[in-house]
């Protein structure tokens, strides 16, 4: 009997990919299938040895003869955009880059654009970087051959040129042709095609797109704050913005994960773990997605806002201070300390609502709309009724004490149409369509800056936006209306990321 390594000898793990991807495409039967219907019939054991050896004996002609077939045909692939690829001009390695980029599904972290062209930022810690000379990647395969894109390249590429499939690149007979590089060899180059365009692109991709505005909001997180935004999900008084500031490990921190420990501190622990290991960031990514922390940060907002005017008017009818130490603005409960805290929040709200865009724009409009009627409904001296004997706080007037004249002010406040406008500013930011739900909360509110002689600004823009919720909320009924910025038509069938 022969030994049984010699059954092994002509299996190669170079030539199995490219064999079965190619003889599936050409229709040739799976010779193991075939050799498994052997198997069950009522072969003897000597016979199957005969068959085996006289296999060996005539198999290498025939590998031979099937590889030069397989290499002869054109290799094609039907990616996740919906784009059908030609990978007959790519080498061995490079067309196993290929199918596996173009076949698997990726995670985003951010996109970005910069001065040398458009940054990509991976879950799994790789940035892709697409240029007007080149197209690069940090990953270790393609700092091994930087001159072939590795299947990073190919993914983020192919996802991108399903966003212009106005503008596709003009197929072959067989397909879009590949080159080594990752880019098709003929039709628009797409840095080309992105001037302008990142921002819906990212939006159509459900990616999270990452900008410095003029006013300081920027989209997207890092990996670390992403991390301490998972985490802080967990506490349900603090936000993000407070949850341990202490938190700043960098990716280039050389640690082994006996150092990641930090005895006592599950957080600081898991923090560090994450930031080290890939594999626990995906999953910790995955268990706590960006739409749940989203989500959960705007109620988290909300209710501190709640508990907040609540303390204040508590205060107010008794003068009992807030005990909790959990208590929002850390118990303080004077009129500016109450209204600096509300601006605060509002704040919070409108850089949230670009740091963690396509995500948490419903819950956003929820908190803004509430605070707004919740300030609008305080146009009032808070003292009045109270049982505590006070006539003030600290000499002040009925004005100075108001929290409706103070956030939103009257007809003879001098405020510039232009000017940043209490609520007003971050409903401005969110899209029309996010607000069409809530017209039956803002048009009384409107209606009762009227009756309370709000600024002009602020009666002009708030009925602005409600005009346009109307107006995106009939398009949406109509089946006319989109939530996101169109790049194009859709793109066969396009996969989206979280």
């Amino acid at each position: 009997m022969p030994p049984p390594t010699r059954q092994f000898h002509r299996l190669s793990i170079g030539q199995m990919p490219a064999r079965d991807s190619r003889s599936a495409r050409a229709g040739r039967a799976d010779p193991s299938g075939e050799r498994l219907r052997e198997d069950k019939g009522d072969t003897s054991p000597e016979e199957s040895e005969e068959e085996e050896d006289s296999e060996q004996s005539s198999g290498e002609g025939e590998d031979e003869s099937e590889d030069e077939s397989a290499a002869a045909g054109i290799s094609t692939v039907s990616a996740h955009s919906g784009i059908t690829y030609d990978l007959s001009h790519l080498d061995t390695r490079s067309e196993a880059h290929a199918l596996v980029g173009l076949g698997e599904q990726i995670d985003v972290l951010n996109a970005c654009a910069s001065s040398t062209g458009y940054d990509f930022e991976l879950l799994d810690r790789p940035r892709v970087h697409v240029g007007k000379d080149s197209t690069t990647c940090t990953c270790s395969a393609f700092q091994e051959r930087p001159e072939a894109a590795c299947h990073h390249i190919f993914w983020v590429l192919d996802q991108l040129h399903g966003c212009f499939p106005s503008n596709p690149p003009p197929p072959s007979d067989e397909g879009v042709v590949l080159s080594p590089d990752g880019r098709p060899q003929v039709g628009a180059r797409i840095e080309d095609l992105l001037e302008g365009q990142l921002e819906a692109v990212t939006g159509r991709l459900d990616w999270q797109y990452m900008r410095i505005d003029g006013d300081g909001r920027r989209t997207g997180m890092t990996r670390a704050e992403k991390l301490r935004d998972i985490l802080s999900a967990f506490n349900s008084n603090i936000l993000t913005e407070s949850f341990r500031q202490d938190l700043v490990e960098k990716t280039t921190h050389a640690r082994t994960a006996e150092q990641c420990v930090v005895q006592g501190d599950v957080e600081a622990t898991i923090f560090r773990l994450a930031m080290l290991n890939d594999g626990l960031f995906i999953d910790l990514c995955k268990a706590q997605p960006a739409q749940a922390c989203a989500s959960i940060y705007f109620d988290k907002i909300q209710e501190q806002c709640r508990r907040l005017l609540r303390d204040f008017d508590r205060y107010c009818a008794t003068g009992e201070r807030p005990t909790d130490p959990g208590s929002p603005g850390g118990g303080m409960v004077e009129v500016d300390e109450v209204v600096a805290q509300l601006r605060k929040l509002v704040h919070h709200i409108r850089m949230n609502i670009a740091l963690r865009s396509p995500h948490g724009s419903e819950g956003a409009a929820k908190a803004l709309v509430s605070i707004l009627e919740a300030v609008t409904a305080r146009n009032k001296d808070p003292l009045d009724g109270n049982n505590w004997g006070r006539s003030s706080f600290h000499g002040e007037d009925e004005d100075q004490r108001n929290l409706y004249h103070l956030l939103i002010g009257s007809e003879d406040s001098d405020i510039d149409s232009d000017e940043e406008l209490f609520v007003i500013d971050a409903l401005e930011s969110l899209a029309p369509s996010d607000l069409y739900q809530f017209i039956n909360q803002l048009q009384p509110v409107r209606q009762r800056m009227e009756v309370n002689r709000a600024p002009k600004a602020f009666l002009l823009r708030l009925g602005a936006l409600v005009r346009k919720a109307q107006s995106a909320g009939a398009e949406i009924a109509s089946g006319s209306g989109h939530k996101r910025p169109a790049v194009g038509g859709s793109g066969g069938n396009s996969k989206r990321t979280r």
